[in-house]
């Protein structure tokens, strides 16, 4: 588990999250989309898999089929969920 930034500009809100870095992406954007929605309490208007996560710290979009720990992403990097 790495604790990382999200940053949603939708919500222009960032959050921090424990994820684990061997879990697909695919997994954890589901994970957190609902996690976010609960905050704040709303609901999410779309489907989940029309949803990005953005390396903010290397400036690339992850490949929701890979891991956190493929891209190297490290405990305190910033994420962007878009």
């Amino acid at each position: 588990m790495i604790l990382v930034d999200i940053y949603v500009p939708g919500a222009n809100q960032t959050y921090d999250f424990n994820l684990d870095e061997n879990a697909k992406i695919e997994l954890l954007l589901e994970e957190i989309a609902g996690m976010i929605c609960q905050k704040e309490q709303s609901t999410l208007e779309g489907s989940v898999k029309e949803l990005l996560l953005v390396s903010q710290n290397r400036k690339m979009i992850l490949n929701s089929g890979l891991t956190l720990s493929h891209y190297n992403i490290i405990p305190g990097d910033r994420l962007m969920l878009v």
